[in-house]
């Protein structure tokens, strides 16, 4: 196995709890050709210079990220270090915005939780006696739905043909445990679980307004039943971030936040973290 392959391997690989995947992925270089380099780069050094100074109300962000991220044994390889903080940075952002309005917070698409507790922590350190009521987590606790068509990307061979490919991980790599999350959310008792896959389990919430949504889905179909459930449901001012607009690997969640927004009428911003972000009006 190549370098490239092993440090590609190594940026999808799952919590200590969680069975490695055996889906064999492509070359990573056609998706992410900075992969080796970031390897080669003092990422400590590089965190350290963009994120030691930024707090959040008492605590270092960092401190923050740290405790997220041990919590939940979760792996941030060389090319997401910088990548996953300064998007978790803009939901806590967009949270703190969303905690102002009235409404419930959800986030779909959880996987051990690690975005979950740093939004809790930061939270907390804002407000000592947040127990992360009002929050929803939705997850099917058992990998991707089913792929559609409009999950598929193109591919470019040595030839010069292009080829339609689905997503270069299996479903199990995105599969943790229930108990995982739950375990690390427990120094939050208000947080609520839900074990399901969307949209079925969508229709299983408590009716009333959300001010902030995070969806992190990877696929066409949840992303939009995410969308269409949500918006409609949103206090005015509210959030919803999709994690995976700018993603190469997962094209439906983009596609769907398209669709929604296109046949809607509704503007949005696509911020540099692959994130985009929709205000309710």
């Amino acid at each position: 196995m190549s370098v490239l392959s092993r440090l590609f391997r190594e940026m999808w690989r799952e919590p200590a709890s969680v069975p490695a995947a055996t889906a064999s992925p492509p070359d990573p270089r056609e998706i992410f050709p900075e992969l080796e380099a970031h390897a080669r780069a003092p990422m400590d050094l590089h965190v350290a210079i963009l994120f030691s100074e930024v707090r959040i109300g008492a605590q270092r962000f960092e401190d923050i990220m740290t405790q997220a991220i041990n919590a939940t044994s979760l792996r941030v390889p060389p090319l997401k270090a910088i990548r996953r903080r300064e998007s978790t940075l803009n939901l806590i952002r967009y949270f703190r915005h969303a905690r102002t309005l009235p409404g419930r917070w959800a986030e779909c698409g959880v996987f051990a939780g690690t975005t979950s507790l740093a939004l809790c922590l930061a939270a907390r350190a804002e407000d000592p006696t947040f127990d992360g009521s009002g929050l929803h987590l939705i997850d099917s606790y058992e990998g991707l739905s089913a792929l559609r068509e409009a999950d598929m990307r193109t591919e470019r061979r040595a030839d010069g043909s292009t080829v339609t490919v689905p997503p270069p991980q299996s479903s199990a790599n995105f599969a943790a445990p229930m108990e995982l999350v739950r375990d690390a959310m427990s120094g939050f008792g208000g947080v609520m679980l839900h074990k399901g896959w969307i949209p079925q389990v969508l229709g299983q919430l408590p009716e009333g307004r959300w001010s902030f949504v995070h969806v992190d889905v990877d696929l066409y179909e949840p992303t939009l039943a995410c969308l269409e459930y949500f918006y409609s449901r949103m206090s005015v001012g509210g959030i919803i971030v999709c994690d995976d607009f700018g993603s190469p690997a997962f094209p439906g969640a983009r596609r769907a936040w398209e669709e929604f927004c296109g046949k809607s009428g509704l503007g949005y911003v696509a911020l540099p973290t692959g994130q985009s972000v929709l205000v309710k009006a």
